[in-house]
C-alpha cells in the first residue's frame, strides 16, 4: 500500500488520501496505524446457541425416548426455565 504511505509523507490529510487513491478513510487510517500488516482472518469461535445451557437435559429427554418439542417445552416451561 505504497499509495498511501507515499502522499501522507507529503503532508496530505486522511481525507486527501482517500479521495486520491479510492480507498475509505477507515481504511487509509487503518493502513496508516498498521502498515505491515495484512488483515488476517481465520475461523471464527462458535457462539453459543440459544438451547445451549438446556442441552444436557435435552440429550436426557431424547435418550429417555422424549422427541416430542411440545412435551420438551412445557417441560422445561414447568422447572421455570423460559424457552
Amino acid at each position: 500500500m505504497q499509495e498511501v504511505e507515499e502522499p501522507k509523507r507529503q503532508g496530505l490529510s486522511i481525507r486527501a488520501i482517500s479521495r486520491l487513491t479510492g480507498y475509505g478513510r477507515k481504511t487509509v487510517r487503518k493502513h496508516l496505524i498498521q502498515p505491515d500488516g495484512a488483515p488476517v482472518y481465520g475461523p471464527r469461535a462458535q457462539q453459543p446457541g440459544k438451547l445451549t445451557s438446556y442441552l444436557p437435559y435435552l440429550l436426557e429427554r431424547m435418550q429417555a425416548g422424549v422427541w416430542n418439542a411440545r412435551v420438551v417445552l412445557r417441560e422445561l416451561c414447568a422447572f421455570g426455565k423460559p424457552a
